[in-house]
């Protein structure tokens, strides 16, 4: 999820940031049973990385950790300190050829800290990301936000890669799926990958859903349909088990 500022503030990216901080996601997470979350940087913050350090400082029922963008002049232990345990990467289409090529040395930068990537890219960069994951450090992860923006009647290049061993697919099914709230044409797909990948999974929101049309998406469907399409088994190690050893709570 993301967290902003309850009080509104100027655009300085692709949107303008919703009015809701971390206090509002733990108002509607925890009575549906939600207990840890990651606050992953927005991009409309870039690599200043001040608010998401404050906001995973926050007292209440929810434990945090958190996912950051950074530059060269990043203290990944001072970070790590403030609970912090990946750095972000964009490879979107929309946002131009991205820093893609400099994986390797990114991932060499972040395993002394025990961290993983995220990406928030698209089947357009799968193959090429396969072909990177041999040269990586050994024990660094790469994770696939919403689901690396598949097709979800052509998943063959995302379980591919999810083959690898190396790379984890989010299971935030609200930029994927077209029908929000009910989520009938992704249950067969994420229902594949959680049965032959039940540890490289975990679950996210993607709350407050920004650039998204009204209504917006509620956690309590999302919930459903990973606890619908995931066995018990899996659905445990999605929700609690992987994301445990993944960032550490």
């Amino acid at each position: 999820m993301h967290s902003f500022d309850r009080t509104p503030g100027p655009q300085t990216g692709a949107y303008v940031p919703p009015a809701r901080d971390i206090r509002d996601y733990m108002a509607e997470a925890a009575p549906v049973g939600v207990g840890r979350a990651v606050v992953v940087q927005a991009s409309v913050d870039g690599t200043d990385n001040s608010r998401l350090v404050q906001v995973l400082g926050a007292e209440g029922p929810v434990a945090l950790r958190g996912v950051a963008m950074i530059d060269g002049d990043a203290d990944l232990p001072a970070l790590h300190a403030a609970g912090i345990r990946a750095t972000r990467v964009q490879d979107r289409a929309r946002l131009g050829d991205s820093a893609l090529e400099a994986l390797p040395q990114l991932a060499e930068r972040v395993a002394e800290v025990g961290w993983h990537i995220e990406l928030n890219t698209e089947p357009r960069s799968f193959e090429h990301i396969a072909a990177m994951v041999p040269l990586l450090p050994e024990g660094v992860r790469l994770v696939l936000d919403h689901i690396g923006h598949v097709d979800p009647a052509e998943p063959q290049a995302l379980l591919r890669l999810l083959g690898t061993g190396r790379v984890w697919a989010k299971l935030s099914p609200t930029r994927v799926s077209t029908d929000i709230g009910r989520y009938g044409d992704i249950a067969a797909l994420i229902e594949q990958i959680g049965s032959a990948f039940p540890d490289q999974i975990i679950w996210g929101s993607d709350w407050p859903h920004v650039m998204t049309c009204e209504p917006l998406p509620e956690l309590p469907p999302m919930l459903a349909l990973c606890r619908e399409a995931l066995s018990t088994d899996t659905f445990a190690r999605c929700m609690w088990d992987n994301p445990e050893r993944l960032y550490g709570f």
